[in-house]
């Protein structure tokens, strides 16, 4: 194990996960793991997309859980976060509530919905164009313009729903890497990424995500990056972070522990 610590972790809340709180801390234990950040999907006050996130009234729940687990778990260093999709609309919400009132020790910025126009696309599915590609960058660059965010979450994620590497994807990964340099946000290589389903492109077969000539264009670049598994069954609290590991090295990237 080349790394002690995941932040990137879901609990059965978000429903489509499984396991809770000390069942991940059990587990990180037994596999000597230094340091474990709990980031399950936010609860939005305007109760956007409600089948993949906890609802708001389990929020308060959830930080007294983690907060229990401190307890419980003094070998573990445990962080108590959020995954979050971000809304220019709530950075109150963002402030005085989540960091705030409930005390979180860092957001991560996630975009697995991005907005054109009156619409939220998803980044799976949108459609394969120029448009959304930008629409894409752009939100993300106002998400690390917040400040509000520890990192960014699978920049990469674009890659699922636009496959082909040509100059446009290539644009949509430069303004997002230079955004992130110039704002001095670490990005994401996800693990979890690497045991998803492979998608077909006209160069052959390739993960969605870690997309590589993302980070082969980012080791261009002054950025900082973190490995995380973005677990969603305790046993794979560790999951594939020494292969995004092995993702940073190829291409000559720091990765760091946000935490340090």
């Amino acid at each position: 194990m080349k790394q002690y610590f995941n932040y990137h972790t879901h609990t059965y809340r978000c429903n489509h996960a499984r396991g809770d709180i000390d069942d991940y801390c059990q587990e990180a234990v037994k596999l000597q793991m230094k340091s474990l950040g709990f980031s399950d999907h936010t609860p939005l006050p305007n109760e956007r997309w409600p089948n993949v996130r906890m609802h708001m009234d389990e929020l308060a729940e959830y930080c007294e859980q983690i907060d229990l687990a401190k307890e419980k778990f003094p070998q573990l260093n445990i962080y108590k976060g959020l995954e979050c999709e971000f809304d220019i609309n709530l950075v109150n919400f963002y402030q005085d509530i989540l960091l705030g009132k409930h005390k979180l020790e860092y957001l991560i910025g996630s975009v697995h919905w991005f907005p054109v126009g009156s619409t939220w696309l998803n980044s799976w599915r949108a459609p394969a164009n120029v448009a959304n590609l930008l629409a894409y960058s752009n939100y993300i660059i106002k998400i690390m313009e917040s400040k509000l965010f520890s990192f960014i979450a699978h920049p990469d994620l674009f890659a699922a729903f636009y496959p082909e590497q040509n100059k446009n994807s290539e644009q949509c990964a430069i303004d997002i890497i230079t955004a992130a340099s110039e704002l001095n946000i670490p990005l994401e290589i996800n693990g979890y990424g690497l045991e998803k389903k492979q998608i077909k492109t006209s160069s052959g077969w390739r993960n969605q995500y870690p997309w590589e000539p993302f980070w082969e264009i980012a080791g261009d670049y002054n950025i900082r990056v973190v490995a995380n598994s973005d677990a969603h069954k305790p046993s794979n609290v560790y999951g594939k972070i020494d292969e995004a590991i092995e993702v940073a090295e190829k291409f000559n990237l720091q990765v760091i522990d946000i935490f340090k």
